[in-house]
């Protein structure tokens, strides 16, 4: 129970630094900006709107690349063991199943309450995220990949690949 709750909280100080990281890479952004509508005003007499810029939101495949890294990082090997790469490789094994099934609905389910599932995903936070962003859906005991983008699924499967391999030589 203690190590779960420390784990927790570990997990939320990596969420509030990449938070704050980020927040402090917009300000320094918006900082520039400035500076540049200030320097294109003077050479040019035209006024430069800063707020112009259009915020992009992360690509599904930043995102499974960021809870990827994520959960490698929060989960070491020389504190959590193999539950990195026993989570990391469940969910490879799973995309990795529907790539060579994309027409049978049994490979594109995950049952939540297999005693695998539960020991390998549901105990790591971050890997419910991380199938999120591959399409997957909560549906009762099941999360059920409705729609398969084969790009993003591929991809993915690549990335995960090269973190295990990664991972297996540490």
């Amino acid at each position: 129970m203690a190590k779960r709750d420390m784990e927790e909280a570990e997990t939320k100080r990596f969420i509030e630094q990449q938070k704050r990281k980020k927040l402090e890479e917009e300000m320094e952004k918006k900082r520039m900006l400035e500076q540049l509508a200030r320097d294109k005003e003077e050479r040019f007499g035209k006024k430069f709107d800063v707020n112009q810029q259009v915020k992009k939101e992360p690509t599904p495949i930043e995102n499974v690349k960021y809870y990827t890294d994520a959960i490698i990082k929060l989960y070491p090997t020389f504190r959590c063991g193999t539950q990195s790469k026993d989570c990391l490789n469940l969910i490879k094994i799973a995309v990795g199943n529907i790539l060579k099934n994309k027409d049978e609905e049994k490979f594109r389910k995950l049952k939540m309450t297999n005693p695998n599932v539960q020991e390998r995903l549901v105990k790591i936070p971050l890997s419910l995220k991380l199938l999120k962003n591959l399409g997957f859906v909560e549906s009762g005991e099941f999360n059920v990949l409705e729609k398969v983008d084969e790009a993003l699924l591929k991809e993915s499967f690549e990335y995960l690949e090269q973190a295990l391999a990664k991972l297996n030589n540490n």
